[in-house]
């Protein structure tokens, strides 16, 4: 491959590659392909492989399943090259490299070591992969990470010699092959960059050994993988950078991602993980700053800058905390989040939880047989013919006759079969012939069909048999769900527990809605929002107020929210203001752990996440920003996904659906979250999507009758904006 991507010669025969992905998430459905789908795009274009998708499969990560699939693919197809992703790390499952080397009959361990020092150039976290590259037969096969970014970066970093060996194994007849003296022409790989040199409050942080942490847990596969968590750190940590990482911006917005990491575990993303690896102070012995001064104090004392912050002068001018991407922060919120414990509650109390136990009947449904129909219970054997009326069977009385030979008898819809009858016959199939001296009773009928054994008749446990699990532990009981229990008469179940959120809003200028407008001042209502977010979804909370930018004020507002919720929901104070106190307090007072404190999106950019193990539970914490369209948009997207979690439901996403843009859209740098009204045109299998207007994070209009989200990609040269007419993914916010 030339440097200019364009390939050196032609090919006389196309590559015939297959791809497969190695990921129990991914083969469970749990989450989507994207890294394999994109692989299949970086193969097959012309301006760089030219190669041919011959076959995909996805596999769990089972070292058989892998051996099989690729013993197939080897021996079988007989493809030229087989790229592997995903599997390549340190966790128990990750068993890709040792598949294939059962599997290679030679190893390549030059494209292996290209991969790897192509990746140390861009984070260090590289030498924790561990590729396998080799060869069976006439097929190479190839160890890929399992991120999407960092497949690609691998797949680039072996591409200038990977047509040619290719055609080595197959021997290919091509015109224009070159020799091995012509290799010498391929690109070299891009020296390693200077790290600029570290800001002097970084520096100072370094030197005064001043919050250096141990080694911090990677996860899985994130070697070679270039995770984005690194690459935000190396492109973000130095002061005057603005590029903005490569793993962040992407064609498509997966705001929740199928894809990756288990739900399990997660790596820290604080910023003093991302400072660990880039200055190597990974083993600084120097103890985490415990002090319990006064919060302000400790800020100075124990700061990420190690300056004070509470002189507007030596306020940080950057953020002290990488981007981290929408599909990363998503992916952490559920991993972080916890499935709370469970309750008994009276089946009247079960609407909108989410059970922790099978429910199985303890009756038969129906508990005898019962009549489908308004009609006649017969003989069967009897035909077509006159009937006797014995009588009527009706609901909640057990008949006392028994239907003989010639007779018949009156039943309607739920009552129970008489003995000796075995079919009903519809009234409508049959004709009065007698009826009593006041018209009150048949006396005699004349049934017009042959009925057939069963006609008609519920037998005993045709709906529910007894012993039978109805309701399986993990159901999310609505109203038919709740009808059910009642059925059953299973009147107490076992439920996980609802999440109880506390909520405030943080800032000077804030007043209480009920109060007058003052000089400086607004009224807050990101509070009265968030609420009524969390409550339209059934959960209860507590409102905490308006607390002021102060430390101690916000310390004594977490301390009550911790003691009586299990979620704390907070708006504004995260961003860079003189005044913007949340994330220290979080972290030096409370000793929480932040997983991220600012989000590639818009609106949400400041958005920050972080835990806290106490008592032996685990409390959430977000804070969201200060603006209520922005509170509202990443309450949304991040709040009510892990309230969800916490309650038990096994999927928490929120509702995606496809719809056709009324209008055009232009796109931000940023993947957007565009706030649109959906309704459907008649006969239309697809919504339309109605932009609400401008934007603006401050614009409270904007919100107005608005029932979903249009999940925009991020701009490019190619792509400034999406025209009417185009489809879309929209997240569902708002009853439709």
């Amino acid at each position: 491959m030339a440097a200019d991507g364009q390939v050196l010669y032609n090919h006389s025969l196309q590559i015939r590659v297959g791809i497969l992905t190695v990921s129990d998430s991914c083969y469970k459905s749990l989450l989507d392909d994207r890294t394999g789908q994109n692989l299949k795009d970086l193969v097959e274009d012309e301006a760089r492989f030219g190669g041919f998708v011959s076959v995909y499969k996805i596999v769990p990560e089972e070292m058989d399943d892998i051996k099989e699939t690729l013993l197939d693919w080897c021996d079988d197809k007989e493809l030229n090259l087989i790229l592997t992703a995903g599997g390549t790390g340190f966790a128990p499952r990750d068993v890709t490299p040792e598949a294939t080397r059962e599997v290679i009959e030679r190893e390549a361990p030059g494209m292996a070591l290209a991969m790897l020092m192509g990746s140390l150039n861009v984070t260090p976290l590289a030498m924790l992969s561990r590729p396998v590259c080799g060869i069976r037969g006439k097929t190479l096969i190839i160890n890929l990470p399992g991120s999407k970014k960092g497949s690609q970066e691998c797949f680039q970093f072996i591409l200038p010699a990977l047509p040619h060996a290719v055609d080595l194994l197959r021997d290919a007849i091509v015109g224009g092959k070159p020799h091995h003296g012509d290799l010498d022409n391929l690109p070299s790989p891009p020296p390693p960059p200077t790290p600029p040199p570290a800001p002097p409050s970084l520096r100072l942080t370094v030197e005064r050994g001043i919050q250096c942490q141990g080694h911090e847990e990677v996860k899985k596969d994130s070697g070679v993988s270039s995770t984005e968590d690194s690459s935000s750190s190396h492109n973000t940590s130095s002061v005057g950078v603005k590029q903005i990482p490569e793993g962040i911006v992407s064609r498509g917005v997966q705001a929740f991602p199928r894809e990756s990491a288990s739900l399990s575990s997660t790596p820290s993303e604080s910023p003093r993980a991302h400072s660990t690896s880039r200055f190597s102070t990974a083993s600084c012995p120097t103890p985490k700053v415990q002090s319990r001064c006064s919060s302000k104090e400790n800020i100075l004392r124990a700061s990420h800058s190690a300056v004070d912050i509470t002189k507007s002068s030596r306020r940080a001018r950057a953020a002290s905390f990488p981007l981290t991407s929408m599909d990363k922060a998503f992916i952490t919120v559920l991993e972080m989040t916890p499935v709370l414990g469970t309750e008994n509650v009276n089946y009247h109390d079960g609407f909108g939880r989410v059970l922790a136990q099978d429910v199985f009947a303890k009756d038969n449904l129906p508990p005898f047989p019962a009549s489908m129909k308004d009609g006649y219970a017969v003989r069967a054997a009897d035909g077509p013919g006159d009937r006797f009326v014995i009588g009527e069977s009706n609901a909640g009385e057990p008949p006392s006759q028994t239907v003989m030979p010639g007779q018949a008898m009156r039943v309607s819809v739920g009552s129970p079969i008489p003995c000796g009858a075995d079919a009903v016959v519809p009234m409508e199939n049959t004709e009065l012939l007698k009826e009593s001296d006041d018209g009150t009773e048949e006396l005699e009928v004349r049934v017009l069909i042959q009925a057939r054994p069963g006609q008609d008749i519920r037998c005993i446990g045709h709906d529910i048999k007894r012993g039978e699990c109805v309701l399986a532990k993990g159901t999310h009981m609505g109203p038919s769900e709740v009808g059910l229990l009642a059925t059953l008469g299973a009147i107490d179940v076992d439920v996980h527990k609802f999440p109880v959120i506390a909520v405030m809003a943080t800032g000077n200028e804030l007043l209480p809605p009920e109060e007058s407008l003052q000089p400086g001042k607004v009224r807050d209502s990101s509070r009265a929002t968030l609420l009524s977010v969390i409550q339209e979804h059934g959960y209860p909370t507590i409102d905490l107020g308006i607390v002021g930018d102060n430390p101690d004020d916000l310390l004594t507002a977490l301390n009550e929210g911790i003691a009586h919720a299990d979620v704390i929901v907070a708006s504004g104070g995260v961003s860079l203001g003189d005044k913007d106190y949340f994330k220290q307090v979080l972290d030096i007072d409370l000793n929480a752990q932040i997983h991220f404190g600012r989000v590639f999106m818009k609106p949400g950019l400041p958005t920050t996440f972080a835990t806290l193990d106490t008592h032996g539970m685990r409390k959430i914490i977000f804070s969201l920003p200060g603006n209520p369209i922005s509170s509202i948009i990443t309450s949304n997207l991040f709040v009510i996904p892990a309230l969800r979690k916490m309650q038990g439901i096994i999927d928490p996403r929120p509702t995606i659906l496809k719809a056709r843009l009324a209008c055009d859209v232009k796109l931000d740098p940023r993947p957007e979250y565009h706030r649109c009204i959906l309704t459907w045109h008649h006969q239309e299998p697809l919504p339309w999507a109605q932009s609400t207007g401008n934007q603006m994070s401050c614009r409270v209009l904007s919100m107005r009758s608005a029932n979903g989200l249009l999940m925009l990609p991020p701009k490019t040269e190619q792509y400034l904006e999406l025209h009417k007419g185009e489809v879309v993914d929209v997240m569902v916010i708002g009853k439709l």
